[in-house]
């Protein structure tokens, strides 16, 4: 019977949530090999590292946005969100990431900012239940991968990307569209994996990010708070010696608490045009070969309760869709 180690480490796969205003959201992260669960795109999966397995990744996500006469010549256009990952396997049951985003947000009128944005650190610790709940042990047969497994993980960024750049007309850009926060954002999430099948994995995950306020200069402001629960269904169509192609279908439910912002007497009240409810509905494809994978996505909104919808253009859940692309590759040492 193959263990974990072998199974995990013979190809990794990496997938980054990435919502609309570059430097929101959380890392999903998730692994396969040619047999045992499969991974999905912007699922989180439970399933850690192996041991001394080291892996790497680069994403790319583009998000054109709808866009509005009434908006004119106010309307985001596109933004491309761009990633670079490292992760390293502690134990079998704990597991170490970091993210770092590069990301480019272009609006009508007033041009485009790029730059590197907030490093991300991850920490996650795994479970499974096996007559009980216990930590993801060093081997686990195939058999055992289809017990009920569980993670739960904290993550925060690090304030390094800028949050003073101003547009071609010399003025500041707006909170939504700086490149960093300026402070720390934590983020608290589970997540539960369960493979039905030999070739049918069903997985879902919820998570809570928090932002701290932040003094853009003009103004003092603080991104709302935002819940996400996912959940997925990824099937191995083909898995035969070192070769394995997935599909996936994904739900990815998204709760944006209202910004605040400070207004002329210095006191935060709550932003008009934040906040609201967005359901994506997505699709994937994700080819694994040895110890490299590669995958493609595509995401839209497919329903929407959006504050201020009518002011809310180029924000989440009024993109036209959401293309993205990932690969990724691992070594144990």
């Amino acid at each position: 019977m193959k263990n974990t180690a072998s199974l995990l480490a013979a190809a990794a796969g990496l997938a980054l949530a990435l919502p609309a205003r570059a430097h929101h959201g959380v890392a999903a992260v998730g692994v396969a090999g040619p047999e045992g669960p499969g991974a999905a795109l912007e699922t989180t999966s439970p399933l850690p590292l192996p041991e001394r397995t080291l892996f790497a990744m680069v994403k790319s996500e583009y998000v054109p946005f709808q866009r509005y006469g009434f908006a004119d010549p106010t309307n985001k256009d596109y933004a491309l969100f761009s990633m670079a990952a490292i992760g390293y396997g502690i134990r079998p049951w704990l597991s170490l990431y970091a993210f770092q985003p590069f990301n480019v947000k272009a609006q009508d009128g007033i041009g485009r900012n790029a730059a590197p944005g907030d490093t991300n650190l991850m920490m996650s610790l795994a479970f499974k239940y096996d007559g009980g709940l216990q930590l993801i042990p060093e081997k686990e047969s195939l058999d055992d991968l289809m017990d009920w497994h569980f993670s739960t993980w904290v993550a925060s960024t690090v304030p390094l990307g800028p949050t003073d750049h101003v547009d071609r007309n010399g003025a500041p850009f707006a909170p939504d569209m700086q490149i960093g926060f300026g402070s720390p954002s934590a983020t608290l999430g589970v997540a539960a994996m369960k493979q039905v099948t030999a070739d049918l994995t069903w997985l879902a995950d919820a998570n809570y990010q928090y932002f701290f306020p932040h003094d853009y200069g003009f103004t003092r402001y603080q991104f709302g708070g935002e819940t996400r629960i996912d959940t997925a269904v990824v099937y191995r169509v083909y898995g035969k010696n070192a070769l394995r192609v997935d599909v996936s279908g994904e739900l990815n439910g998204l709760y944006l608490q209202r910004d605040r912002e400070r207004n002329d007497a210095g006191v935060m009240e709550p932003a008009t045009a934040s906040g609201g409810a967005i359901l994506y509905a997505g699709l994937g494809l994700r080819a694994y070969y040895g110890r490299f994978s590669a995958g493609l996505g595509i995401r839209r909104a497919a329903l929407k309760s959006l504050n201020e919808q009518a002011l809310q253009q180029g924000s989440e859940g009024l993109e036209k869709f959401r293309a993205s692309f990932t690969l990724s590759a691992s070594a144990s040492l």
